[in-house]
């Protein structure tokens, strides 16, 4: 074992509530192709909290990084992760993501939407990944990001029962999603989440809820919220 994946091991903060998420970042910026790869032999199905963990954390945003050149590649092989039973796995491939999308904001989106077909859990990294403030600075791709965000969440008017583990962690995910979206672009974000406002469906209704209540929407437009959020009741 080299003396940097040591290093990883042992300042991880894992297990703990928090990981060391100042040194992934300075790991996988600076990583190797062979300690990207020491790092992803770590990988198997139990690592919740642990130090090992935090370690392919660091191999996933590092190959991200280290194969920016190749978009769909990387894309490809990253998505297995997406769908891991550790949280910090699944958030580890959206900050990979956002880590790539700055000057490839094309290929992100055209990739990334073969994932909607997939599970629940790749379509929740397709959100947490791009519903970033710092990635949203052009108008188009946020259009394209409301689109993709009307889709997904539209899958739940299919849903009236108990929503599955995966379903319920999508659902928080677009919970939040949404008014990053709309506070990014707030003349057409609010048109395409009033649209969604209008749905019955009580897992629709919960995430627009949800999305109302955060802050960022407040400053945006006060008024708004609150009318959307009486009419939401009725």
């Amino acid at each position: 074992m080299t003396k940097r994946i040591e290093h990883l091991l042992k300042n991880s903060h894992l297990p703990g509530p928090r990981g060391n998420l100042g040194l992934l970042y300075l790991f996988s910026k600076n990583a190797s192709e062979n300690e990207v790869n020491e790092c992803l032999s770590f990988y198997n199905e139990d690592l919740s909290n642990s130090p090992e963990e935090f370690v392919v954390m660091c191999g996933i945003v590092g190959y991200c990084i280290l194969n920016n050149n190749n978009i769909k590649k990387t894309l490809t092989n990253i998505r297995k992760y997406a769908s891991h039973s550790s949280w910090r796995i699944r958030e580890s491939v959206a900050i990979g993501i956002q880590e790539i999308t700055e000057n490839h904001k094309v290929e992100i989106l055209t990739n990334l939407k073969k994932w909607m077909s997939g599970n629940d859990l790749e379509k929740r990294a397709i959100v947490a990944a791009l519903c970033e403030p710092k990635l949203l600075k052009e108008k188009s791709f946020v259009n394209e990001l409301l689109e993709i965000l009307n889709q997904i969440t539209l899958d739940f008017e299919k849903i009236e029962g108990k929503l599955s583990g995966n379903q319920i962690s999508l659902r928080k995910t677009l919970g939040y999603g949404w008014s990053v979206a709309i506070a990014s672009l707030p003349k057409e974000g609010k048109i395409a989440f009033e649209k969604i406002a209008k749905y019955k469906n009580k897992h629709i209704k919960w995430i627009v809820k949800e999305n109302l209540k955060k802050n960022r929407l407040l400053v945006m437009d006060k008024q708004w919220v609150e009318r959307l959020l009486t009419t939401s009741k009725s």
